[in-house]
């Protein structure tokens, strides 16, 4: 029987360019159970979701020397590891994932006394966090009726892969792409910024280009705020009429700046945040899992840092720029442009320089539109519950900090991938620690120096 196969989009094959063995493009997800998976079902789960999502089930097959292919794998076997030992604390030890090899997601499951984690790792090019969420929401709702466990009326979302076909469209149509040019138009100014700014690293150093990642891999270190803390931070967002993310990223730019001039790093170079941006519509609703996030990109220096102020509502005025223009397209156009000359869209991929300082996203509330049923706002499938999650998005050459936030019952978690090779651990808390601490006490206050 002939595998279905058919070709990556041009954001696919970006993120599938971004994966190489010493800075592998994986994403991670933790999720945190009290209770034991039964065995059985969880794997039995596994296999009948599976089936519903083609590109987490896929492998990828070169097209000549410059394009990709998805082929489909009839019978996938996902690798999924069963282990006893410590929940919490470091992430097991993961490897390159190799599209080319393998299926784009493993599972990887440990359990202590009563209680789990489910470790997800999985191919950026397969899926975004969005779409993964919704992957291990169905995971579960397969799982408790695999038991015999679910609540009166629950099943399965409606899904058509065959929608895939056209995921790389974004909802555009012929007519919406005319209306929508003259906006794209201020995009080209960003364009421009990208080119001709040079962003520093967080840390001066050099990548490595070795044949794997770093001991200790992924490397990730967790932090989270109160109930109370969250509430309190989402309020000071609204009073002073900006968004959340707004309000996250501004602080993070503080944290960076107070940090990098507590090891010395004083210049006044650009710092590149890399935020991703969610461009699904509503018309997205039956697809099956696959990466609809583009990105952009805020630049600020230490003068900036010097009115905090003034540093927020810069913020919440550009990303009002980016989102009332749609300038997430911006990233997708040029790509496609770069994509059209062989070789060029991996040429720039892996340029040796530095195009970014570090990465912010924020994955939202997770599990918003859940049918689970839940306990103390957890949600609750069969006989597990689910007490918090970890997210880690991927890290690059010369970007060795990423930061993922998402809110979940109502808290805030927090986590920082950061790269061992030119971070130690200690540095890497301090930077966590140092972004923690101004969320929790987000005063617009100029950057400490001290």
């Amino acid at each position: 029987m002939t595998s279905l196969s058919f070709p990556f989009t041009t954001l696919e094959e970006f993120l599938f360019w971004e994966d190489r063995p010493a800075f592998p493009w994986s994403c991670f997800a933790r999720f945190r159970f009290d209770g034991q998976f039964d065995r059985g079902a969880f794997e039995a789960a596994v296999r009948q979701v599976l089936r519903r999502h083609p590109l987490l089930r896929a492998k990828a097959r070169m097209r000549g020397r410059t394009h990709i292919d998805w082929v489909v794998q009839d019978d996938p076997q996902p690798i999924m590891r069963w282990e006893s030992g410590p929940v919490g604390g470091r992430f097991p030890p993961a490897t390159h994932l190799d599209l080319l090899r393998e299926i784009g997601i493993r599972f990887h499951i440990v359990s202590e006394g009563p209680k789990c984690d489910l470790v997800v790792q999985w191919h950026h090019a397969c899926c975004d966090g969005a779409g993964m969420i919704t992957f291990v929401d169905e995971i579960l709702i397969a799982y408790a009726l695999t038991l015999g466990a679910a609540p009166p009326g629950l099943q399965l979302r409606l899904i058509d892969p065959d929608r895939l076909t056209g995921r790389g469209r974004f909802g555009l149509t012929a007519g919406k792409l005319i209306r929508m040019l003259p906006k794209q138009a201020v995009g080209l100014l960003g364009v421009r910024q990208f080119v001709m700014r040079s962003p520093q690293p967080i840390l001066p150093h050099e990548p490595c280009d070795g044949e794997g990642p770093p001991a200790g891999y992924p490397a990730v270190l967790t932090r989270s705020l109160t109930v109370a803390e969250t509430g309190a931070l989402r309020k000071i967002a609204t009073q002073v009429g900006v968004r959340l993310n707004d309000l996250m990223a501004a602080q993070l730019f503080l944290s960076l700046d107070e940090w990098r001039f507590r090891h010395d790093i004083r210049d006044n170079g650009w710092l590149r945040m890399m935020v991703p941006i969610n461009l699904r519509t509503a018309s997205d609703r039956r697809l099956p899992a696959v990466c609809l996030a583009s990105s952009i990109f805020l630049d600020r220096r230490h003068q900036d840092c010097e009115k905090p102020e003034a540093l927020l509502r810069g913020v919440h005025e550009e990303m009002d720029l980016i989102l009332s223009h749609q300038l997430g397209l911006t990233f997708i156009f040029t790509s496609w442009l770069f994509n059209l000359i062989p070789g060029e869209l991996r040429r720039r991929t892996r340029s040796p320089h530095c195009s970014m300082s570090c990465i912010f996203t924020n994955l939202g509330k997770m599990f918003a539109h859940s049918p689970l049923p839940r306990r103390a706002g957890c949600l609750t499938a069969g006989n597990v519950t689910l007490e918090s999650i970890d997210s880690v998005a991927p890290n690059r050459p010369h970007t060795c900090a990423t930061f993922a936030v998402s809110i979940y019952a109502s808290r805030l978690a927090v986590t920082l991938h950061y790269d061992p090779r030119p971070l130690t651990d200690a540095q890497a808390a301090e930077l966590l620690d140092t972004f923690i601490g101004r969320l929790r006490n987000p005063e617009m206050n100029r950057a400490a120096r001290s």
